[in-house]
Order: structure tokens, then sequence, then C-alpha cells
């Protein structure tokens, strides 16, 4: 299992979770991945629901595009949001633009706003998390 994070300060407008399809087991439900999320004049934030550096793809799928992608979840995902925020010309389109490309073994939500205002979490004095 996978240590929780502990982020320093995340704040989020919006949001998408992405989770991915298992190819050999058709009526078993995505294993969630990441959340993605940014705020307007942020940069995009990816806050990891698996371990990114030891995830173990195998069990999921046997397609080597896949693999690769699996075992490299942060380079593969930076780099997939990185063409699409380049092709849209800002953060909130390239996030769309993401979202609608990569829907066939990857499940993400509909891109979502929090609320009417942004929330986040922040380290709180005695290092407990704590919501603002």
């Amino acid at each position: 299992m996978s240590k929780p994070i502990e982020p320093e300060h995340v704040m989020l407008e919006f949001y998408t979770t992405c989770s991915f399809h298992p190819d050999d087991e058709p009526a078993t439900a995505p294993v969630p991945l990441f959340v993605l999320g940014y705020r307007e004049g942020g940069e995009p934030v990816f806050v990891w629901l698996v371990d990114k550096h030891h995830f173990d793809g195998s069990r999921l799928t046997k397609d080597a595009y896949w693999l690769h992608a699996l075992n490299n979840l942060e380079e593969y995902f930076h780099k997939k949001l990185a063409k699409c925020v380049e092709e849209e010309a800002c953060v909130r389109g390239g996030l769309e633009l993401l979202v609608q490309t990569y829907q066939r073994q990857l499940r993400f939500t509909p891109l979502t706003p929090v609320a009417d205002h942004a929330f986040g979490l922040r380290r709180a004095e005695n290092t407990e998390l704590a919501s603002v």
C-alpha cells in the first residue's frame, strides 16, 4: 500500500479523476490512479492515489504500450498533459483535451468545479492536514 500524500499546499478550482480500466476483465471497475486539478493562473496539480514510483501495471494489462505508460506514470502523464496544454495554449483547455482524448482504457471523470470558491489543504502547525 502506498503512503498517503501530505501536500504542503494544494488549491484547486477544478479537478478530474483518472482511472485505468483493466483490459482482461471488462466487468472490473477501473483502478483510480490520480486526481488532476488546477486553479486559474496556476500549474496543474497531480495528487497520486497510487505509488507512482512502484506501480505494477502488469496486473491490469498485457498491452506493451500501456505497460510502459503505467510503469512510468509520472513521466507519461506529464508528457501527455504538456502536449494538450501546448495545443490548447491554456491549462484548462489542455485538461479538457486530455479528458476528451484519453477515454478508452483511461477513465477520466468530467472536469468538475470544486465549488464557487477554491479549496485547499494546508499543513497545520502540528503537521496534520487541516482544511482551509
